[in-house]
């Protein structure tokens, strides 16, 4: 079964913009090897000295088959990829079913 998602993650814990940037460079390997680099949308920020690779999908969601197998799977190689670069890093993945949290909104569920 295919579901919706929603995704947004982020990497934190880098110590300077270069390191944000290659951080960026090796997750952004993650989602074209995912095929969905044109529905996740990465950029840094840098906030009161941290700084932090964020993903987030656009306008329309990520549709994925297994994502009970592909969910985990995926984080786990975002964090390879992150901590290959920066040891340090925190990675955080968030991924939500667009089509149920619309039905809790709607009170249909």
């Amino acid at each position: 079964m295919s579901v919706n998602l929603r995704i947004e993650l982020d990497v934190r814990g880098l110590v300077s913009r270069e390191q944000a940037e290659e951080v960026r460079r090796a997750v952004h390997g993650v989602i074209r090897d995912e095929r969905i680099d044109d529905e996740v949308t990465l950029s840094l920020l840098e906030r009161d000295g941290e700084h932090m690779v964020l993903g987030r999908t656009g306008h329309y969601p990520v549709v994925v088959s297994g994502v009970r197998h592909w969910e985990p799977a995926f984080e786990r190689g975002l964090e390879v990829a992150a901590r290959e670069v920066a040891p340090e890093a925190a990675v955080r993945l968030f991924c939500v079913d667009v089509d149920l949290e619309r039905a809790i909104e709607a009170g249909t569920v």
